[in-house]
């Protein structure tokens, strides 16, 4: 009898790493598959760390005995995942890519050159997060939906970055290290000699772009300057910016002469005018009320059957899922008011739904309906 085969994508860190481990223990097929999605020649004359995942990537494909083979996505992220993202920039929104790259790209483009290409029936990745099908399929019902589920470890819970992939890419998905904690995905690779991914240091930034360079710097690279002032809520001229792509809300702007500091508190696009607050609680950043595109849900719909429900949402990945009132106010436009107000929301952010362990789904913040009163 065929072993079931399992492309893994191998990045060159530790989860994935200790992913390909586990499959190869239960006993599949395993193949290792490293994406370029980035070209080095962006990097110019800088080193360039893609090459260094790579290497650590074949490192370990090698100590485990698996075929390993590279896949080269850079049009397909350029196309998919960055020009959006520029795109979002310029207008002022706040950009999640990561999310993007997890729908576009590793769930749909990786997993079509899986199947088609390696033969694999399956694609595993290092996420902390699990299906209702299991970490290994083993509970998988052909002809049932499948819930995405929280990771055992609610510090590198996953969930918030796939909650836009659907029901096929899920089906086809193993999330092995779903029930372990960092610490245990560590102590494993240490076990199996693999000390030095095991102590590698996590990458952060941009998906597969942003551990690079200083990310002001980077950007700049793809968005012209344009320049505009930063003003007080009460118009009170404090300098001028080089573009408002350099800022979301929330975030500390360099002010000389200020205590307190001030504070990106909202962004006139048009005019090229940045808002600035005084104080990093100032209630302008806290909002009472937002409203929100139709979220992908991922298995079920809860306003199916209801104009309005309540849930737990987050709008960043390390924050903590609070209730919230969800209420349909047009054709694909919710509204949600929190149940207490939130800091920083801003326009482009993903604001994601969970009940209990099950994450439903995530749209993505169209505006802001109301603050706090200043």
């Amino acid at each position: 009898m065929n072993r079931l085969r399992v492309a893994i994508g191998i990045s060159g860190g530790v989860d994935s790493a200790v992913s390909a481990w586990l499959l190869k223990k239960k006993g599949f097929d395993v193949v290792g598959v490293y994406m370029i999605n980035w070209d080095p020649v962006e990097e110019g004359s800088a080193a360039c760390s893609r090459t260094k995942d790579e290497t650590d990537a074949q490192y370990v494909c090698e100590k485990m005995h698996i075929p390993f083979s590279t896949v080269n996505f850079v049009k397909e992220y350029w196309n998919d995942v960055f020009v959006t993202m520029l795109d979002n920039y310029r207008r002022g929104r706040t950009v999640v890519p990561d999310i993007a790259c997890n729908s576009h790209i590793k769930f749909e483009r990786l997993h079509h050159h899986a199947i088609e290409k390696l033969g694999a029936n399956f694609i595993a990745t290092g996420h902390y997060a699990s299906t209702s099908y299991g970490d290994f399929q083993e509970n998988q019902q052909p002809g049932s939906g499948v819930k995405l589920l929280c990771g055992a470890d609610p510090l590198k819970d996953q969930t918030y970055f796939l909650c836009t992939l659907k029901q096929e890419q899920l089906k086809r998905a193993m999330f092995p290290v779903g029930s372990l904690t960092k610490t245990e995905v560590r102590r494993i690779a240490r076990e199996q000699d693999l000390d030095e991914i095991a102590d590698k240091p996590e990458s952060m930034g941009i998906c597969f772009v942003g551990k690079r360079k200083k990310f002001e710097k980077f950007i700049d690279q793809y968005i012209e300057p344009c320049p505009g002032e930063i003003l007080t809520l009460d118009g009170k001229h404090l300098g001028h910016h080089q573009g408002v792509h350099h800022f979301t809300l929330g975030k500390r702007i360099a002010i000389q002469g200020c205590h307190l500091g001030y504070f990106v508190a909202r962004i006139d696009v048009s005019n090229r005018i940045v808002f600035a607050c005084e104080g990093s609680h100032h209630p302008s950043l806290y909002a009472t009320e937002f409203c929100l595109s139709e979220p992908q849900w991922i298995d079920r719909n809860p306003l199916a059957d209801a104009e309005e429900t309540t849930l737990e949402c987050r709008i960043q990945r390390t924050h903590q899922p609070i209730r919230c009132h969800v209420k349909r106010v047009a054709l694909n436009l919710l509204s949600i008011k929190p149940v207490f107000p939130l800091r920083a929301v801003a326009d482009g952010q993903v604001c994601v739904f969970y009940d209990g362990r099950e994450c439903l789904g995530g749209g993505e913040v169209q505006n802001i309906v109301s603050t706090l009163e200043y």
